[in-house]
C-alpha cells in the first residue's frame, strides 16, 4: 500500500499518508493472526507484532522529519493493531464475526481519526504565526510604553494595539502602526507629535524611514505609525497583473512608504503631475498609460509636441513591430494643429454625449454618463503643458470644465509647479496631484494644498515623489518602475481588449477628423521608420482632410494666426478670455492686418480649406457647453450670390441629392444643419454617410444653389439660396 508505479516499476519510496498507518496495521495484524492461529503461536506474537511497528514507524517518521503528532499517531495505530492480534490469536480469528468487524471498525476509527488530526495540523502554521505575533506586540508593548515615558516624558500611555502593515509584492512588511491610549490629565497628540525625530532617534531607524504620530478614533487616542524599512531603496518594477480592469477601479502607480498602493483615479477628477528632468515624471506617465491600457472602457489620447516621447513606446508593437493587432495609444498629437483638431472633437463629444445619452442616464438613475467597453471614457494625457500654446490651453481648460458627466477627462504634465507653468484654475480644476522629486521645497506650495505635511528628504530618489488626492494631505510615495520591453510587452496583451468610440460619439460633425486621424499622424511619428503592414496600409492612404502646419508659416484662413495654424479659437472655444492673453503677440493678428479684414481673406496657403469648412461649419454647441460664452463681434457683411436657375437644381437626378434638396426646400428660411440633414436622409432610407453630404453641401453652396446661415450661437444653417436673404441670422455664403 502507498506505492506508485514510476516507469513501468513499482515505486516502493512513495511516501504513505497519516492514515494509511491504520490500513497498514489492520492488514499486517490479520495476516498474523491467521497464520499465528494456524501454527498455534503465543499470545505474545501479537504484542512483539505490535511493537515491531510501532518502532519501525518511528524510526521512519524520524528519518523522514514528520511532525511530533505524526509520530504518535502511526505508533499508536501499530500497538492497537498488536493488542488486537494477541485477542484474536486468543479466540480464533474466525471463530466468530467479532474479530473481523472489530478489525474493520478500528481501521475506519483510525482513519477518521487522522482526518480530524491532519485538518488540525494544518493549521499549525498560522497557529505559530499568531503565536509569534502575539509575542512581539507584547514585546513591542512594554518597549513603546518605556519609550514614551523616557523620551517623550509622558507616563500612563497605554499601547492597546500593535497592527504589522500588508506585505508587500515581496512577502515583506514595511512596518506596523501603534494604537495608543493617552494618559488622564490633558495629554495630546500634538505633545507626542513633537518628539517625532527623538523617538526616531532613539530606535535608530534605517536612513529614508519615517514615523508619524496623527489624532486616532479620538481625541485621546493617538496612532503611531512606525516605517522601520525603507523601500524607497528598492526598485518596484510594474507588477506582472495584466488582468482587464475599469476606470472604475483605481489607478496604481507605485507604494507608499507604509507598503500601501499609491492611487488615484481619472474617472471623474481630472488629474496634474509634476516633475523636473531625471525626476521620474515620463516614468511615471508611462505607468498611468499602463494603467489605462490594462482599462477595458478608457480611450487613450495624447497630446505631446515636444516629439510624442510619451506615444511611440506605446505604438511601437502596432505600428512598427507589428506583433500588436492594435494601437494601445487611440489618438496622438504631435503638432499645435493636430492638438487644435482632437480638442475640437473632444468638445464636440461632450456636447453630442449630454444630448444623445439623457435616457441611458435616466436609467441608471444618474447625472453622469455610465462608461463601458461600448461607450469608453476619453483621457487625453497633455505632456509638457506649460510648452502649448495658450490657444490648446484654454481647450484643455473647456474639457476639464464641461466633461465630467460626458467622460472625458485629462492629466496635464509640467516640468515645475510654478506659477508661469501651472496656472491656479488649471490646479484648482484637478483632485489627483502628483508631484515628483524637486530642487526647491517651495513648488510643493504652489502644487499642494496642505503643503507644510512635505517635508523634501521623504522623497530621495529619483522615481519617488508626493501624492494627493482628493484632497487628503500629500503622501510620499515610490512609482513603479516600468522599461520599453514592458511596455512592448504590455502593448502586446493588451491590444486585442482596447474600445472602440461609441457610435453616438462618432455622429458629430468633425467625425472624419477622428476617422483620418492615424492618416495624418503616423507619417509625422515614424519618420524613416519602415513601419508593420498594417500602419503601411494606412499612410498609402490619402487624407479627404488635412491640418495646417504652423512650422510653414503665418495662416491666412478666416480667425487664423501663426500659432493655431488657421484655427479660428473664438468660434471653436467661445470662452473668456483675459485681455493680457487676447492682446499677447502670440494670440493677436498681424497689427497690419485688421481682424476683420483678416477674416474676409480667401484661404492662404497656410490653412487647409476643406478643414476650414469642418471647423467653421460644423459646431453643435450646446448653449451650456460653457458658462462663460459670450457672443462673437458680427462679421462685415459679404456679397451675396446670385441664385442659380432653378432648372440647375433640376438636373440633379440622384435619388439621394434630389430628396437632400427636397428636404432643404421644405424647411425653407428655417434651414437644416448637416448632421441633421444627414439623419433625415436615413430616416429616408439612404445610406449616404455624413462626410458625403458635407461634400454635396460645400458644392451646393460654391454652384449658388444652397446659401449658408449662422445662427445665433454660432450653429450654421443651409438652405436653397433664394431663402437664405430673408432667414433669420447672418449670411455667409
Amino acid at each position: 500500500m502507498g506505492s506508485k508505479k514510476r516507469g513501468g516499476a513499482v515505486d516502493w519510496t512513495a511516501g504513505h499518508p497519516p492514515a494509511w498507518a491504520a490500513v497498514n496495521a489492520a492488514g499486517v495484524s490479520a495476516l498474523t493472526a491467521a497464520a499465528g492461529y494456524l501454527a498455534d503461536a503465543p499470545m505474545a506474537t501479537g504484542i512483539g507484532e505490535g511493537v515491531v511497528g510501532a518502532v519501525a514507524s518511528l524510526a521512519v517518521s524520524s528519518a523522514r522529519k514528520y511532525t511530533r503528532g505524526h509520530r504518535i499517531y502511526r505508533c499508536a495505530a501499530w500497538l492497537a493493531a498488536g493488542g488486537w492480534t494477541s485477542w484474536a490469536l486468543t479466540v480464533g480469528p474466525w471463530s466468530s464475526p467479532w474479530p473481523a468487524l472489530t478489525l474493520a471498525a478500528g481501521a475506519i476509527l483510525g482513519w477518521g481519526a487522522n482526518a480530524a488530526y491532519a485538518e488540525w495540523e494544518a493549521g499549525a502554521p498560522e497557529r505559530r504565526r499568531l503565536a509569534e505575533l502575539a509575542a512581539q506586540r507584547e514585546q513591542k508593548r512594554g518597549e513603546w510604553e518605556d519609550r514614551f515615558a523616557r523620551v517623550c516624558g509622558v507616563t500612563g500611555c497605554s499601547v492597546d494595539a500593535v497592527e504589522p502593515w500588508e506585505p508587500d509584492e515581496t512577502g515583506r512588511s514595511a512596518g506596523y502602526t501603534l494604537e495608543v491610549s493617552l494618559p488622564a490629565g490633558g495629554t495630546t497628540v500634538e505633545e507626542l507629535a513633537r518628539h517625532t525625530d527623538a523617538l526616531r532617534s532613539d530606535m535608530r531607524l534605517p536612513d529614508g524611514c519615517t514615523l508619524e504620530i496623527v489624532r486616532g478614533a479620538n481625541h485621546g487616542t493617538a496612532l503611531v505609525r512606525v516605517n522601520d524599512r525603507n523601500i524607497f531603496a528598492e526598485i518596484i518594477h510594474y507588477p506582472d497583473d495584466l488582468s482587464p480592469k475599469s476606470i472604475t477601479d483605481p489607478i496604481t502607480v507605485g507604494r507608499h512608504k507604509d507598503g500601501t498602493k499609491a492611487q488615484g483615479s481619472l474617472r471623474f477628477h481630472s488629474g496634474l503631475l509634476i516633475g523636473q528632468p531625471e525626476g521620474g515624471k515620463t516614468n511615471l506617465l508611462n505607468i498611468i498609460n499602463a494603467e489605462l491600457a490594462r482599462c477595458v472602457d478608457v480611450l487613450i489620447w495624447h497630446i505631446d509636441i515636444t516629439g510624442a516621447g510619451i506615444t511611440l513606446p506605446w505604438l511601437r508593437a502596432w505600428a512598427v513591430d507589428g506583433t500588436a493587432p492594435r494601437p494601445v495609444v487611440d489618438w496622438s498629437a504631435s503638432t499645435v494643429d493636430e492638438a487644435l483638431a482632437m480638442l475640437k472633437v473632444a468638445a464636440e463629444i461632450i456636447a453630442m454625449r449630454k444630448a444623445s445619452y439623457q435616457h441611458l442616464m435616466f436609467e441608471e438613475d444618474d447625472d453622469k454618463i455610465p462608461v463601458s467597453p461600448d461607450i469608453p471614457e476619453i483621457i487625453i494625457i497633455a505632456d509638457e503643458a506649460a510648452e502649448l500654446p495658450q490657444s490648446v490651453q484654454d481647450g484643455i481648460g473647456a474639457v476639464n470644465n464641461t466633461g465630467r458627466a460626458a467622460g472625458v477627462r485629462t492629466m496635464s504634465c509640467a516640468l515645475r509647479a510654478t506659477r508661469d507653468m501651472v496656472s491656479a484654475s488649471q490646479k484648482e480644476m484637478t483632485r489627483w496631484r502628483i508631484g515628483m522629486r524637486v530642487s526647491d521645497a517651495s513648488e510643493y506650495q504652489h502644487l499642494f494644498s496642505d503643503y507644510r505635511a512635505v517635508d523634501v528628504k521623504d522623497a530621495p530618489v529619483p522615481g519617488s515623489g508626493f501624492m494627493e488626492w482628493n484632497g487628503s494631505s500629500p503622501r510620499p510615495f515610490l512609482g513603479y518602475r516600468i522599461k520599453p520591453g514592458r511596455i512592448r510587452e504590455i502593448s502586446n496583451v493588451v491590444a486585442d481588449r482596447r474600445p472602440k468610440l461609441d457610435e453616438v460619439s462618432l455622429r458629430i460633425d468633425s467625425a472624419k477628423l477622428y476617422e483620418e486621424r492615424w492618416i495624418r499622424t503616423l507619417p509625422k511619428l515614424f519618420r524613416g521608420t519602415p513601419l508593420a503592414p498594417a500602419a503601411a496600409h494606412i499612410m498609402d492612404q490619402s487624407p479627404t482632410v488635412t491640418l495646417s502646419s504652423a512650422e510653414k508659416g503665418p495662416a491666412t484662413a478666416a480667425g487664423g494666426n501663426e500659432e493655431t495654424g488657421g484655427i479660428d479659437m473664438d468660434a471653436l472655444f467661445p470662452m473668456q478670455i483675459p485681455d493680457d492673453i487676447k492682446d499677447s503677440p502670440s494670440a493677436a493678428p498681424p497689427p497690419s492686418i485688421p481682424a476683420q479684414e483678416k477674416r474676409e481673406e480667401p484661404q492662404g496657403n497656410g490653412s487647409d480649406p476643406e478643414f476650414q469648412r469642418l471647423i467653421d461649419d460644423s459646431m453643435m454647441w450646446d448653449p451650456n457647453l460653457l458658462a462663460s460664452a459670450q457672443p462673437q463681434p458680427p462679421e462685415q457683411p459679404r456679397p451675396t450670390l446670385a441664385p442659380a436657375p432653378a432648372e440647375d437644381r433640376e438636373s440633379v437626378t440622384d435619388p439621394a441629392q434630389r430628396c437632400a434638396l427636397e428636404l432643404l426646400a421644405a424647411t425653407r428660411t428655417e434651414g437644416l444643419a448637416p448632421g441633421v440633414l444627414h439623419e433625415k436622409l436615413r430616416a429616408q432610407g439612404f445610406g449616404t454617410s455624413r462626410q458625403t453630404v458635407h461634400e454635396w453641401l460645400a458644392r451646393w453652396v460654391t454652384r449658388g444653389w444652397v446659401g449658408k446661415v449662422r445662427r445665433e450661437g454660432g450653429k450654421p444653417a443651409y438652405m436653397l439660396a433664394e431663402h437664405a436673404d430673408a432667414a433669420p441670422g447672418e449670411r455667409i455664403a
